[in-house]
């Protein structure tokens, strides 16, 4: 009678599981972490930091999407999660898809989700959204962007151990992501840092999966930790004493996941505002100019540590050439004085800066323009 009772349990417990796990962090952490990613943009993307209340509401949007009958490769629901560590060696799993794919096969990839590649796809789709200058599809794809990172700074969405059933952890997802955070959410708070250019979303994307799983042993350890001291056999509901003790063992972690969380969005929103309008929406902007100037891509590109940069004047001109980092701060002004018409050429090094993207802008009376340099030592 008592394995019986037991079995029941489990079976109410998993019915359970299963109609909470749609929401995954919680939505009470992923409304957090869109909402606050704002603070860390710079003002230069003032419109899109004012519409920071939409993206909260928009936060678990992609969880109501999910449709468990759809057999597609990038299928909802397996677009937020990996079970990272069913791969072997997964330290070394090639970021690549299509290298992925050959090596276990479509449907070994998809079973085990997709959520480092649905990172990368969604960010070309916001940049292709922001180039076009349609805004109000970008934030939309900006909150689902959200979304998808959240869950890759959740451990138990990096897992193949998800729910802790292999470990007698069973349940621990809803407990952690869903209970413990709406019960303690008044102590979550996120301070500004500054977001950095990231070369390549799908690299970004795998680092910190990697790091959430590095946190699996220890969220496991402490639900093993909550249950002893509270007393809690893990049945029935969980006493305070449980969550108060789960929060003890896992606040500092959980914070800062949340924290990284906000930073990495923001890094990927601006990342793809980067692309969209300082190159390629500038340049598509200023071709009317060309017959006035010419600013040449630097050569060598990418570069180490030295590139000639040339550029043709129509007419004279009083003219700054500058170099830009990737926070916009003016790190180095190659000219800034009267030029001649014609071509011009200057040189510049690199060698006490750090590897990166750089960018340099031309400019003039009524005229600017800007090209994108890769600095690798």
């Amino acid at each position: 009678m008592i394995y019986f009772k037991n079995i029941v349990y489990r079976y109410f417990l998993l019915l359970f599981f299963i109609s909470n796990f749609a929401f995954s962090w919680g939505s009470t952490a992923h409304k957090i972490i869109n909402l606050k990613a704002v603070m860390h943009l710079p003002n230069s993307m003032a419109e899109l930091k004012k519409d920071s209340v939409f993206y909260q509401a928009q936060a678990s949007v992609p969880d109501y999407r999910k449709d468990y009958n759809d057999t597609s490769f990038f299928a909802e629901a397996q677009r937020h999660y990996i079970d990272i560590d069913i791969y072997p060696n997964f330290h070394n799993l090639p970021h690549d898809l299509d290298s992925v794919i050959q090596i276990f096969g479509r449907e070994y990839v998809r079973q085990n989700g997709t959520l480092p590649w649905t990172i990368a796809m969604v960010m070309d789709s916001l940049t292709a959204q922001l180039t076009r200058g349609d805004i109000s599809k970008a934030e939309s794809t900006m909150s689902d962007l959200g979304h998808y990172v959240a869950d890759a700074h959740q451990p138990l969405h990096c897992t193949e151990n998800y729910d802790g059933w292999s470990t007698g952890n069973g349940g621990i997802h809803s407990r952690y992501e869903t209970y413990m955070i709406n019960t303690f959410q008044s102590s979550i708070s996120i301070h500004s840092e500054t977001v950095r250019y990231i070369t390549s979303p799908i690299d970004f994307a795998f680092e910190f999966i990697y790091s959430s799983n590095a946190l699996v042993d220890s969220l496991l350890a402490a639900d093993t930790y909550a249950k002893s001291v509270s007393g809690w056999n893990g049945s029935g509901t969980p006493p305070s004493s449980y969550y108060d003790a789960l929060w003890e063992k896992t606040q500092d972690f959980t914070k800062n996941q949340i924290q990284l969380a906000t930073i990495a969005l923001a890094s990927l929103w601006y990342t793809a505002w980067v692309d969209a309008y300082i190159v390629t929406a500038v340049e598509n902007e200023m071709v009317w100019l060309q017959n006035q100037f010419k600013l040449e891509q630097n050569y060598p590109n990418p570069f180490n540590p030295e590139t000639e940069i040339r550029f043709t004047l129509h007419s004279d001109n009083h003219i700054t050439l500058r170099v830009y980092d990737c926070t916009g701060k003016t790190i180095s002004t190659l000219i800034d004085e009267q030029r001649e018409a014609g071509t011009h050429t200057v040189r510049w090094n690199a060698v006490e800066f750090p590897s990166g993207f750089y960018f340099l802008r031309l400019s003039g009376i009524g005229f600017h323009h800007t090209k994108k340099m890769i600095f690798i030592k």
